[in-house]
């Protein structure tokens, strides 16, 4: 069972749809590699292309450059957090949405 989470960005409104184990299998060496991942902002965009493939699950016609080019960091920061709530590796903080299992 696949869990989503709709975001509002600058984009409009985003689903990001929990990850497969590959997605995750990719996001866990991306950790493992964040020790030798460059510093401040830069090291953000490094996991773009997994908030990339959560989001394309729904949102079939988004690119890389539309994604990249619209977001803000707030939106930023905003999907990869809720990427890493539906994918259970976040507990939803007071107040915030809980995943909808689709």
């Amino acid at each position: 069972m696949q869990k989503q989470q709709t975001i509002p960005t600058a984009l409009g409104q985003l689903t990001v749809s929990s990850l497969t184990l590959g997605e995750l299998r990719q996001l866990d060496s991306l950790f493992a590699g964040a020790s030798d991942a460059p510093a401040g902002i830069a090291s953000l965009f490094r996991y773009l292309p997994v908030i990339f493939s959560s989001l394309r699950k729904v949102h079939q016609d988004l690119t890389p450059e539309q994604l990249e080019g619209g977001l803000t960091l707030e939106d930023f920061s905003a999907l990869f957090g809720a990427v890493l709530e539906v994918s259970g590796l976040k507990k939803a903080e007071a107040g915030e949405p809980t995943p909808v299992a689709v």
